[in-house]
């Protein structure tokens, strides 16, 4: 079977046209999943009695299970669990779903990475902010973001590149994103033409995450800089 180069310039603008689609997936999941993520390394660190250990249970739970799982959970378990307290969201459409999915494994997952780089903040530093009298916004704005920062960017910058990737199952639930067009094209040629579309996807998914990467290293140059600049330490 040959490649048809052709055929994928033909393709290609039918891809484009979902792109929006995704993005809008990525950065909303990203997003949300970082907020939801902040508040559970908060609890986790400040060791909040019951929601603590709730916590590692959910972060064990999502680590040890397969994104397709947990894909699979929300979509049918998520409706069925909130019906019982009178919620209803049959309605919802896949996207949110997919999102929803997304948000609470990314939210696990960075989890993971902002805690330890929360506690490679030295604890003199914080005794400093509080003997100064800064507030808790205070401290966490001057003090200890600046420093998590930089320590947690590289693994951000992976769960981002990871996050992208992990839109590619969206197609399960009916999202017709760039997966979904590639089934679709793939069903209306028998299967002829599949190296051709699912080269198409993958020179697709190989530029978003090279300009996903491209901006966290930009970003991790401007926060170096930014360090040097201020005499910061890491």
């Amino acid at each position: 079977m040959k490649m048809d180069f052709g055929y994928m310039i033909k393709i290609l603008p039918g891809f484009i046209s979902v792109l929006p689609l995704t993005l809008v997936v990525i950065l909303c999941s990203g997003l949300f999943g970082f907020l939801l993520s902040v508040l559970v390394t908060g609890i986790r660190i400040k060791r909040v009695k019951i929601f603590s250990p709730l916590m590692e249970l959910y972060i064990s739970f999502t680590r040890s299970t397969p994104i397709l799982l947990q894909m699979l959970l929300v979509y049918y378990g998520l409706p069925v669990v909130l019906s019982l307290i009178g919620i209803n969201i049959n309605n919802w459409s896949g996207t949110l779903f997919a999102i929803a999915t997304l948000v609470l494994h990314n939210g696990a997952f960075l989890s993971e990475i902002l805690r330890p780089a929360y506690l490679a903040v030295d604890e003199g530093q914080k005794e400093a902010a509080d003997s100064l009298g800064f507030t808790s916004f205070q401290k966490l704005t001057r003090i200890v973001f600046p420093q998590v920062l930089p320590v947690a960017l590289p693994g951000l910058g992976n769960a981002l590149i990871y996050l992208i990737q992990d839109t590619s199952i969206l197609f399960i639930i009916g999202v017709v994103d760039i997966m979904g067009t590639a089934n679709n094209l793939i069903s209306n040629d028998f299967g002829s033409r599949q190296i051709d579309v699912f080269l198409t996807v993958a020179l697709i998914y190989w530029a978003i995450s090279y300009m996903a990467d491209k901006f966290i290293k930009y970003f991790e140059r401007k926060t170096a800089r930014y360090h040097l600049e201020n005499g910061l330490t890491r």
